[in-house]
């Protein structure tokens, strides 16, 4: 029994990051365009309480990068994202005790003409624990944006 209280205290200091998703098509973009498109522009409808100052300009071009991954065709297509959920994790707490950060929103995809093409609902979240999370948790907002970006791509856009 005095062996398993250090190996538990042991097992939480240097525990990680388990993640999780809740996305889903709300409208998927037409097979032609799904992999034939090409994101020419980002646009954050709405800023979250709790950012940084430079977190719109960050979300953009952090999505905008995986878009440019993924979505590699010739016809032009745009993404304006409305978020309804953001909280990044304690690095403090992320030590101690489990700690989640999370991202939720809406993704809207539009052609050269301005016509919705397609929406997707994008959720990610990641619990934090331990030293390997406290370190995830100092970048959970960077964390957050990249994971909202490939989780775009993996709904929208053919492999």
């Amino acid at each position: 029994m005095k062996m398993i209280v250090p190996v538990l205290a042991g097992l939480l200091m240097v525990a990680g990051c388990q993640s999780a998703k809740g996305s889903m098509p709300i409208t998927a973009l037409p097979q032609a365009l799904s992999s034939g498109g090409t994101v020419t522009g980002v646009t954050l409808a709405n800023t979250p309480g709790g950012v940084g100052g430079g977190f719109r300009d960050a979300f953009q071009s952090g999505v905008m990068s995986s878009m440019q991954q993924c979505a590699t065709g010739a016809t032009p297509l745009t993404v304006r994202v409305t978020l309804d959920g953001y909280q990044a994790a304690n690095p403090g707490l992320a030590l101690f005790a489990p700690s989640q950060s999370q991202i939720s929103g809406v993704a809207t995809l539009y052609d050269a003409e301005g016509t919705e093409v397609g929406r997707y609902r994008i959720r990610r979240s990641f619990t934090m624990g331990g030293v390997g999370g406290m370190v995830a948790a100092a970048g959970a907002e960077k964390m957050m944006i990249d994971h909202f970006g490939d989780e775009l791509c993996k709904q929208a856009f053919a492999d």
